[in-house]
């Protein structure tokens, strides 16, 4: 038997009889193509290196379970949506430096009585009510006559409950003192969290500020409230390097974020408005007004 050496040793290494293989070279002679088609044609027939391909089987079911909507998530629902498609949004962030206004805040609360003692969010406040008092088209609404402006300055404030959140109003907030703010600011939220928020607290509100900083958010961009222009998030104060007086240091500072009804306002008249409320607080004298 004439076999090529290359052949010969192809079927060693692979196990097969040589006699077993056809030879097609001249007289009859084995070549390497000969054992490379014997040992494809030996696998195909036997199976062997041909993957076997399981049929499709659905996967096992995900343990799920389905929690019916309270009336109060369902009211949440709703009234989002209806924002978020009604209102063309547009969106503006600024970083506040808030190194004087928490040293303002420790000032005062020393000589302040425990119920008057101020938050960063009432000094969020105070600092949006001045603001809204030169800005107006941010305290306002849109109606089918036109844009109505509110001559109050109502600012709903967040306020976390189990089955979600709600944003009661502090009630013509733009003239009374920082310490006034704070006291009702805390007798809402105690209300809020146990059910006893008065009809006007409910219903009333034309600018809201919306605060995740307690939670370490960094930025927080709201969704506006119906029959609103504007809503302000608020992140953390938290301490980066920044540039103060060509020098580099390290300060509190504070992302704010401005959502904004585009039909009401223009992107320009946010940002006015957004350094407004920057600058006061980084300016937090203006706070005793």
């Amino acid at each position: 038997m004439r076999v090529s050496p290359v052949a010969r040793r192809i079927a060693q290494d692979a196990g097969i009889e040589i006699t077993e293989v056809v030879g097609s070279g001249p007289d009859g002679r084995i070549l390497r193509r000969d054992v490379e088609a014997f040992i494809a044609g030996s696998a195909q027939h036997s199976g062997v290196g041909v993957p076997t391909v399981e049929p499709d089987s659905p996967p096992p079911p995900n343990p799920s379970r389905v929690e019916p909507l309270s009336r109060m998530r369902t009211a949440i629902a709703r009234n989002m949506i209806d924002a978020k498609q009604r209102q063309p949004h547009y969106y503006l962030t600024v970083d506040v430096d808030m190194t004087e206004a928490m040293a303002f805040r420790r000032h005062i609360n020393l000589v302040l009585h425990e119920e008057q003692r101020v938050s960063v969010n009432d000094m969020l406040v105070k600092a949006s009510a001045v603001a809204l008092v030169s800005h107006s088209k941010f305290n306002a609404s849109l109606t089918d006559d036109g844009i109505q402006y509110h001559e109050q300055v109502d600012i709903n404030i967040g306020v976390a409950l189990d089955e979600g959140l709600i944003a009661p109003a502090l009630i013509d907030v733009a003239a009374k003192p920082l310490p006034q703010i704070a006291e009702e600011s805390k007798g809402l939220v105690d209300r809020a969290r146990a059910g006893r928020l008065r009809a006007e607290e409910y219903s009333s509100g034309t600018f809201t500020i919306t605060n995740l900083g307690a939670y370490g958010i960094d930025v927080l961009v709201g969704i506006i409230n119906a029959g609103q222009a504007a809503i302000l998030g608020v992140g953390s104060i938290t301490a980066r390097p920044a540039v103060v007086d060509e020098d580099i240091s390290v300060r509190q500072l504070m992302t704010l974020a401005l959502s904004a009804d585009h039909r009401v306002t223009d992107g320009a008249e946010g940002a006015r408005f957004l350094k407004e409320i920057q600058s006061i607080l980084e300016n937090p004298s203006r706070l005793t007004v």
